[in-house]
């Protein structure tokens, strides 16, 4: 039977808000060949969805073209210690052949899929590196262009308006935010998911 696997960098949260045994935790230290291993060990089927979530780099850019400063993304995801990137995207390929036909590889990152790169190459060409990750594993991927929200943290437990103790809820990470944009395994063009709906589930 199909799988879904999640993969949550520590960076953003400890854990999901609700937990799931084939979630994988990883930290700053977990190379992306360890993190690969992992979700290959957590599918004991085909996997149907693999959502990463962790944060995506943006730094300010300044673009010749529109003449004006800004907040761009597209500088590849912080993921364990190696970071996926377009120098370590192809540490993803033992995945190929691991999913279902119509599998979907989620990427919720901020400004995962976004353009910084004003055409001059690829810095800041996060939907270069989204084409090359869905080369790499044979999925269709899918990640947006827009910084994402999420929540996580302590909340306090009450009982009649009265606190009694607190605990850790985990992340949750709500709808997708933003431009969402599909990259088809084939290398065919991307294009906008008109009805993303739920990020990661």
């Amino acid at each position: 039977m199909p799988v879904t696997v999640r993969v949550l960098d520590t960076r953003i949260g400890a854990r999901f808000n609700r937990p799931r045994p084939s979630d994988i935790i990883v930290g700053s230290a977990t190379g992306l060949a360890n993190v690969v291993k992992q979700i290959v060990d957590a599918a004991s089927d085909k996997i149907e969805r693999l959502s990463i979530c962790c944060h995506g780099y943006e730094t300010g850019i300044q673009s010749q073209t529109a003449q004006m400063s800004r907040m761009g993304g597209g500088f590849g995801l912080q993921l364990g210690s190696d970071d996926l990137t377009y120098q370590t995207v192809a540490a993803f390929q033992p995945l190929n052949g691991k999913f279902t036909t119509n599998a979907m590889i989620d990427i919720y990152a901020c400004a995962a899929a976004d353009d910084s790169s004003d055409g001059q190459g690829f810095t800041g060409n996060g939907r270069m590196l989204m084409r090359e990750l869905a080369g790499w594993t044979g999925a269709t991927v899918r990640a947006s262009d827009t910084p994402q929200m999420y929540t996580a943290g302590v909340v306090d437990d009450t009982f009649l308006g009265i606190k009694y103790g607190s605990h850790y809820e985990g992340v949750d990470f709500g709808q997708w935010e933003g431009n969402v944009w599909i990259f088809p395994a084939d290398g065919s063009g991307a294009r906008k998911d008109t009805n993303p709906g739920q990020g990661v589930r």
